[in-house]
């Protein structure tokens, strides 16, 4: 006999991000037998996520195997969003320069992170003793990390963010360059062209 309970419904901030071209790093690491060095290049990254997770606000949800899934809370401050996955870019592009970089013997034209962030209301659960979380906003936001290469140039270090992440939380705050941006999204909407804002963590744009 099933037992009703109720829902956990989180209205929760979702940042998906993941490595540009970490097959072709972890191919040439294993060949050269430096893989280690990729694994701590994780696990300094993972330590920092876990320090800055407090102070910012977020649950370190989901561990990829390039990437990590992030939830925010809802009432997040988007210049402290920012803020935040400004460090995340400034720190990967730093560790990769110092600590896989130099191990490579053909380095891919592209390094770096990329970034999607969506918003809504999400799941709870217990599933195998472990907690997951359902819901459309993680669809979107790992799609919308996955289409940052589709166009406009290198992905690494920029981020898609939905209208109304972008529009509530980051538009009057936002120092970087941002532009407009339609991608066709898998399985969202119907194949609709999705309309969505694009972010250069590389850039900056003068205020005033």
């Amino acid at each position: 006999m099933s037992q009703k309970t109720d829902l956990l419904i989180h209205e929760l901030i979702v940042v998906a991000f993941d490595m540009c071209s970490s097959s072709n790093i972890v191919e040439d690491l294993t060949l050269t037998g430096n893989i280690h060095r990729y694994r701590d290049f994780l696990t300094t990254l993972k330590r920092w996520l876990r320090d800055q997770a407090k102070q910012n606000r977020f649950i370190i949800y989901k561990f990829t195997g390039d990437g990590w899934i992030l939830l925010f809370m809802s009432d997040a401050d988007g210049g402290a969003l920012l803020s935040f996955l400004h460090s995340l870019c400034d720190l990967v592009k730093r560790e990769l320069k110092n600590e896989i970089m130099p191990y490579l013997e053909s380095p891919p034209t592209v390094t770096g992170v990329a970034i999607g962030i969506e918003k809504g209301p999400l799941v709870k659960m217990i599933m195998l003793q472990q907690v997951e979380f359902v819901g459309r906003a993680l669809n979107v936001a790992c799609r919308l990390q996955n289409a940052v290469k589709d166009k406009g140039g290198p992905p690494a270090y920029k981020a898609l963010v939905s209208n109304q992440v972008y529009n509530t939380y980051l538009r009057d705050k936002n120092s970087f360059k941002a532009w407009r941006a339609e991608r066709v999204l898998r399985n969202i909407r119907g194949g609709d062209r999705y309309k969505c804002w694009k972010i250069d963590f590389m850039r900056r744009e003068a205020r005033g």
